[in-house]
């Protein structure tokens, strides 16, 4: 079967795990705009172009209708939404709900050694040299964080919905983001966030949390408003 009509930018999934893999370059590649609105995304085309069994790509189509990317037609399958700046406000506003919620569900259970050890080490990058390792640093400490947080909200429930909108925002970054300047805001977010935390103000680490996202959101829209007028 050819894949001639898929994206050019897709490329072989490496073994771990697959389905979350190939949900990360299908967004991607929404992301980029590689899929026009109403685009029948062919199960057997996209395995065969990431080099994988159909139950990943089925599993990544549905994981991608649950969260609005797709949309599951009779008689179609799955099917491109439309996606730009819009889709983006929105997606950054049930994020910023839904980590105010856990942030403070989660203030007063996590281990004061280990907020201490992550506030130590977003001290510690602060100083060091801004190049690729430290990109990718910061970005570990950045999904260390918000994971901890998800792990102890309380709710299995709101934990999983942090986890699909944090893949959705992760492949946003990635595509959109200008990593250095939203890291070097993160940095500060986070740190203040962390105070907030071991001082156990629950209401403060929500607002901290609340401003963090509201920032993050406006650097991403504003990237990807520049992306659309330098097609």
């Amino acid at each position: 079967m050819s894949t001639s009509n898929l994206p050019g930018s897709f490329s072989l999934v490496p073994r771990g795990n697959i389905r979350e893999v190939v949900v990360q370059r299908i967004l991607a590649a929404v992301i980029r705009g590689e899929f026009p609105v109403g685009h029948r995304m062919v199960i057997q085309n996209l395995a065969e172009q990431f080099g994988v069994s159909a139950t990943p790509v089925r599993e990544a189509l549905v994981e991608l209708a649950s969260i609005g990317i797709v949309e599951n037609l009779p008689n179609r399958g799955a099917v491109m939404r439309d996606f730009g700046v819009t889709q983006i406000r929105e997606i950054y506003q049930l994020r910023r709900i839904l980590e105010v919620e856990a942030v403070r569900n989660a203030c007063g259970q996590i281990d004061p050694q280990q907020l201490s050890v992550l506030a130590s080490e977003f001290k510690a990058i602060k100083d060091e040299p801004r190049d690729v390792n430290w990109s990718q640093k910061a970005m570990s400490l950045d999904i260390r964080l918000h994971t901890l947080i998800a792990e102890h909200c309380g709710s299995m429930r709101l934990q999983d919905e942090l986890r699909r909108y944090n893949t959705l925002v992760q492949a946003i970054r990635e595509v959109v983001d200008n990593e250095s300047q939203a890291q070097e805001i993160a940095l500060s977010d986070h740190t203040a966030i962390i105070a907030a935390l071991q001082s156990q103000n629950c209401e403060n680490a929500a607002a901290e949390m609340d401003q963090h996202i509201r920032k993050t959101a406006e650097v991403v829209e504003k990237h990807m408003q520049d992306r659309i007028l330098n097609k």
